[in-house]
């Protein structure tokens, strides 16, 4: 693609990105201008302190730009970019409440009283397997989840958000939350090779 310099402002997120993917550095500053406001004002439905919002908005560049190959030049640049905005805001959130809780890695029994929700959305031995894992693992799991499952079990699950507030902040259907939550669990058994006969 033939585009230079000062033209470089006219031409369409999906054009700045196929320069993007062949290096051209100025498309990224162009990008970045474009909507650096917009992704600190998307970040801001999450994140209230200014000096953080602007630690995520920069993280949340450069995860976009390091893996600006897997755009799907099919849908909007700004849905795929707020996207990962939103996740990068989850994360950091997630972070300061480990952070400030201190959040041990002792067994999980020891706080899954304190998760409402696991017991009140199923209840078969899921409960007593879960007692017997250690924080730690059931953590890192979680971190394995796909995006969809992910950041909907680590508010649940973690960061205790109940359903409704996770549909709000998400802005989807409650029932796609309770879903996705039921599946996330559904994925978190399996990696802690649960018996088939205890599913």
């Amino acid at each position: 693609m033939e585009k230079t310099g000062s033209k470089l402002t006219d031409l369409t997120d999906k054009e700045l990105v196929e320069l993007a993917l062949e290096q051209n550095q100025a498309a990224y500053i162009v990008l970045y201008t474009r909507y650096s406001t917009g992704v600190k004002t998307h970040i801001s439905k999450y994140i209230s302190q200014t000096e953080d919002r602007e630690d995520v908005a920069l993280e949340s560049f450069q995860k976009a730009f390091s893996q600006i190959g897997t755009y799907n030049p099919e849908y909007k640049f700004s849905t795929w970019l707020y996207r990962i905005a939103r996740n990068t805001a989850f994360d950091h959130i997630s972070k300061k409440d480990r952070e400030k809780n201190n959040l041990p890695t002792t067994s999980i029994s020891e706080t899954i009283s304190e998760i409402n929700d696991i017991a009140a959305a199923m209840h078969n031995p899921e409960d007593d397997i879960i007692k017997q894992q250690e924080y730690d693992k059931w953590i890192a799991n979680i971190e394995k989840l796909k995006d969809d499952y992910r950041i909907i079990a680590r508010m649940n699950l973690i960061d205790h958000f109940g359903y409704k507030e996770i549909a709000e902040q998400l802005e989807m259907p409650i029932n796609t939350v309770k879903t996705r939550i039921r599946r996330a669990k559904e994925q978190l058994l399996k990696m802690m090779d649960v018996p088939d006969e205890l599913q």
